[in-house]
Formats: structure tokens, sequence, C-alpha cells
């Protein structure tokens, strides 16, 4: 009975049949249907990202941060105006991702503003102002209009504003190079990861807290000031000194009913140790090692023998010896040994050398590929190192593994081609010029970076008096939670170069002007070591850029401006011609009416 009603209902209209009933009842259930649909939409968002590299779909992290903003959270982007067609693709890709935004948080408002169009005066003044105190400046460009070069300030920053905070962030990464269309396929593929880190700054009002040790030599803050700065946007970045004082590290908290009660909690979520050159005192070790077994987290940051390019500037040749610190001892009990030895590496960087001068006494440079300075490999297959450039390093060791419970996972190694040098080294200006034999570098591939992860036994078990280790005052620790640190045998990873006095970014090299991932790497690291495993993968995001041909455009402009204005009213006509025959055919019946005439016969009537 069912199936009679719905082919009598859709079956084609005759004269017999009720046209006007029939159309009328397709029509409700056709609104039924599409209000149907938009119900289930309302409630139900689904998206479909046909794109290789999934452009268009947002991260876990991000959609779960933006499910919990619990207020309006306003979006306000500069880069807008008569800008550069580059900086253009940058502004759509930033709207895109918007858009995305607000698909997931109806709160999510933005507004697009030129900078440059500012209708009082005192807005624009303090808009500038805020930008300065960001550490921001607009972006001087020069671009060729009408045959001739017009140079202009852009604005690539979006401030965002949330429960009365408010922060500027800047569009612009030096990811991918230093190059302006570089610049720009970095930036859109950093683009999520920016705008995410920011909201999330904003909307945690408890940021973690990573610390830099000091004390023992390590590098001052301007040498490491654009690693600091790049944690500042996520973390609370603070210093801290032993200075063999129980309390530097963590915080301890009497029980106000028994005095003999104490609970340690660490101070900081991530401890960075980045270089040191003087001895530490046994208590500071303690110190350190209480702090691990109470969970603390470490990134090391080391060398093991004494070798830099500074002591090379004014003498030809330098030895490498030991740089003896005292954290050997417990690291190797942690489970990782520090060679005193230098990696040499087919696989490296090039330095410049004088080899003569110009007429105008200009110096010569000739470009030699330094050994000492090897292109590192990042492991594939750990979310710390995958999908980050290779990362270059200066008078690297190696590093083998001790005997521990803690479970250990190799970073970055060298090539297959390494060649490795026990100390004392003599490290001289004169290799560059000689040919190395590929026969020496026959060590194979070495772990320079390892992570470990675990339980740690204490480095000072079975080292203190009966009546220190059971002491509730102490309350010494032989066993630590479950935690983890990262060993890299190279301190001068973490440092940023100058040129002119001005710093460059984290992994620019001066010389070759290549763009390393140091930076990358190191922040991961951090990330990891802190649990905030989600802003890995936003930062290692990769979105290709396709260029349309621009010297195709310009030969076939004229049959695809046809194409597009003529083709659209030749389909709109030929399917006006279809639909008119396909209703004459349809709703045109031939009836045949069969009386009798006078005969008795029957005839037929059209």
């Amino acid at each position: 009975m069912k199936g009679n009603f719905w082919k009598r209902l859709f079956k084609p209209a005759s004269v017999k049949a009720d046209v006007k009933r029939t159309h009328i009842l397709q029509l409700v259930l056709g609104l039924v249907f599409i209000i149907f649909l938009n119900v289930v939409g309302y409630y139900v968002f689904t998206r479909l990202d046909l794109t290789e590299e999934k452009r268009y779909s947002l991260s876990d992290s991000t959609k779960r941060m933006l499910k919990d903003l619990d207020e309006v959270i306003f979006i306000r982007c500069y880069l807008e105006g008569d800008i550069p067609a580059e900086y253009k693709e940058l502004r759509n890709a930033t709207r895109e991702l918007l858009n995305q935004f607000r698909a997931y948080n109806s709160g999510i408002e933005y507004e697009f503003v030129d900078p440059n169009n500012f209708k009082d005066k005192k807005d624009r003044d303090e808009f500038y102002q805020r930008l300065f105190e960001k550490g921001f400046s607009p972006l001087l460009t020069t671009t060729t209009k009408n045959n001739a070069q017009v140079q202009q300030y852009i604005f690539p920053y979006v401030e965002i504003v949330y429960k009365g905070r408010r922060t500027m962030t800047a569009l612009i990464s030096t990811k991918s190079g230093l190059t302006g269309e570089g610049i720009i396929r970095g930036s859109i593929q950093n683009l999520e990861y920016n705008i995410y880190s920011s909201m999330r700054s904003l909307a945690n009002d408890n940021k973690k807290k990573v610390a830099f040790l000091y004390g023992h030599g390590e590098w001052p803050i301007e040498n490491i000031y654009d690693f600091i700065v790049s944690l500042n946007d996520s973390y609370r970045v603070d210093s801290v000194t032993i200075n063999e004082k129980l309390n530097a590290l963590t915080e301890r908290v009497y029980d106000s009913v028994d005095e003999n009660k104490v609970t340690i909690k660490n101070k900081y979520d991530c401890l960075i140790v980045a270089k040191p050159t003087s001895i530490f005192s046994y208590k500071d070790l303690y110190i350190i090692d209480q702090y691990v077994m109470h969970g603390g987290r470490i990134l090391w940051l080391l060398d093991p023998l004494t070798a830099s390019m500074d002591s090379l500037q004014s003498k030809a040749s330098t030895y490498a010896g030991s740089n003896f610190t005292g954290v050997d001892d417990i690291l190797f009990r942690y489970g990782v040994k520090l060679n005193t030895n230098l990696v040499m590496d087919m696989q490296c960087a090039q330095v410049p050398i004088v080899t003569g001068q110009y007429q105008d006494n200009t110096p010569q440079m000739t470009y030699y590929p330094w050994n000492f300075f090897p292109e590192i490999n990042p492991n594939p297959d750990h979310i710390v190192t995958d999908k980050i450039s290779p990362v270059k390093m200066e008078f690297v060791s190696t590093m083998d593994t001790t005997y521990s419970s803690a479970e250990k996972t190799v970073l970055l190694t060298t090539s297959n081609s390494t060649r490795l040098l026990n100390a004392p080294v003599d490290v001289s200006l004169r290799m560059l010029k000689q040919k190395q034999d590929p026969r020496l570098f026959n060590s194979g591939s070495q772990a320079v970076a390892m992570l470990l992860e675990g339980k740690f036994v204490s480095a000072f078990k079975n080292r203190l008096t009966q009546t220190m280790e059971t002491s509730s005052q102490i309350a010494f620790r032989t066993e630590s939670e479950p935690t983890s640190m990262i060993v890299v045998s190279d301190g001068d990873l973490v440092r940023n170069d100058f040129i002119n006095g001005r710093m460059v970014p984290l992994g620019y090299d001066k010389y070759t002007r290549q763009m390393y991932g140091n930076k990358e790497f190191l922040i991961n690291c951090v990330n990891y070591l802190c649990g905030d495993k989600d802003l890995i993968p936003l930062r290692s995001r990769e979105v290709i850029m396709r260029k349309l041909d621009v010297a195709k455009i310009e030969r076939e402009r004229v049959f695809w401006q046809v194409v597009n204005v003529v083709l659209p009213v030749v389909l709109v006509m030929v399917m006006g011609v279809l639909v008119i025959v396909f209703r004459k055919k349809r709703y045109t019946e031939r009836v045949v009416l069969r009386v009798r005439n006078k005969k008795g016969r029957k005839d037929a009537i059209e």
C-alpha cells in the first residue's frame, strides 16, 4: 500500500492525475527535507577537506581550545589595504583560518582594518604605541606599479582581545628563510600555530614555568635572546641561580600538625642548562638531582670539549680540551654518557675564507666545507624531530647509552660519513683547504641528542650518610617520579648570531644565509618536556603553496576571459532548451477515445 502511494505521488502527470495536488505535495516534502537538513546541520557540524595537506582542517588541540573559550574573543587584523600581492595571500589565508575558528566557536569576532586609513589620529597613535610596546614595527616593502618603484609600510599583525586582556601577534614567520617568497610560505604554514598560541596564552591564566640555569658560566641572555623570546609566548620564562640553596629549584611545605612531614614541590616545569663552562659544586648537583627525583624535567645543552670559532679568529689553530663541569657523573647514572671527542662529518655547512683581494681592495671570499659544523639529521619517527629542517651544530661530540631503567630515544644523528677525533683535538683552519679522505669518515651515524624517559635512580643513592637519607627534613628520594630529560652534546645549538651588531634569528647561518631547524627543535624539546605535545604538530604543519604560471596566464588570458564570459551563457541556454524539450515530452500525452458508431463498431478518435 505504501509503495503504491509513493508511486502514485511521483508518477508522471496525465490527464487523469491530479497534477496540482501532486506538485503541492512534492513542494511540501522538498521544503520539509531542506528544513530537516538545516536543523541537523545546526547541531552537527562537519567539513570535508579534499586538499592533500589538509589545509582547511584544524588540529584537535585547536578545536578543544576554541570550544573551551567561554567569552567572546575579538581579533583585529591590520594586514589590509593596498598591499603587495604576496601579502594578500597571507591576508586571505588569515581570513580563511578565522572563518574556520568561527565554525567551531560562534564567539569568534574579527575585522580587517587598513592601518593607513585610521579615521581618528588618536586611534592610529594608540595602535603604533601597542606595536612598539610589543617590539613590533611596520615592514617597508618595495613594489613596482606603473613601471615605477613604490615604497610602502605594511602591518602584518593581528590584535587579539579576550577578557580584557590583549596581545599583538606577528603573522610573519622566518622559519623557511629570509627571502620574500620563503617568508610568506613559512608564515602561512605557521599561521594556525601563531594565532593559536596567542589565544591559548590569553585564555590560560596559569602559564607553565621555564627557567634558565645560571651560575656556572652559561650563555648570557643576549646570546640566547631569540630562544627566550620564542618561549615567552607560551611560558613564563625565568632565570635561576642555585648557589647551593635547597629551595632554589623546589619549595618545601611543612605540615601544620606534624612538623616532620614535608611536602616538596618543584618551582619550574622545565629547567634549561645552556652550555655551562665551570664546575658544579657537589651540593648544586644534589639539588638538581632531587629536582629530577620530584618529577623535574631538564633540557641539557652541553659541550664535552672546549672549542669555538671565536678562538680561531685571532689564531689559525686551537686545541679542544675537556670541558669538565661535573654533570657527566649524574647523567651517567641517568642513562647517557657524553664522549670527549669531536665529530667531523662530510655532510656539513660551509664557512668563508679570505683567498685574495679584488682591485678595490675588497677581500675575496671563498666558501669551503667545514667538517666540524655538521648538518644533523632529525629522527623522523619521533614527534620532537618530525618535519623539521636539518639542524646545524658546531664542534659537537657523540654520546652513548648506559645501563638505567629509563627509555632512550635518539633524536639527532650525524650522517653515515662521520669521523671521530678523540680529545685533545688540534682544530686548525688549514684543514679547510685540505681535501679530506672519505675513507677516514667510516664511523657511521652517531647520536648527538637523546631523550630519556621513565623513572630515574638518584645519582646520590648510597652516597649519603644513613642519617641524611632517612631525615624527614631533607626528604631524600632515591627514585624519581615518571619524568623525562633531553641531552644534547652541543651548547652552541641555542646561540643566536649577530651581523653588524644586529641579532639574526636562531638557526640562521650568517655565512650561507641558510635557515636551519635549530629553533624548531629546541622549542619542540621544551614543549615535549612541559607536556605541551599538542603544540608540536601545529608548528611542523606543511601547507603547499601552488603558484600560478605567470607566463601561461599572459599567454592564455584572452581565451580564458572568453570562456568565463561565454560558456556560462551557453550552458544556461542549453539547459533551457533541454528543460523545454523534457517538459514537452513529459506533459504531452496522446489520448485515444473509443466510441461506437451507428453500425455498432468501435472507432478510435484522438
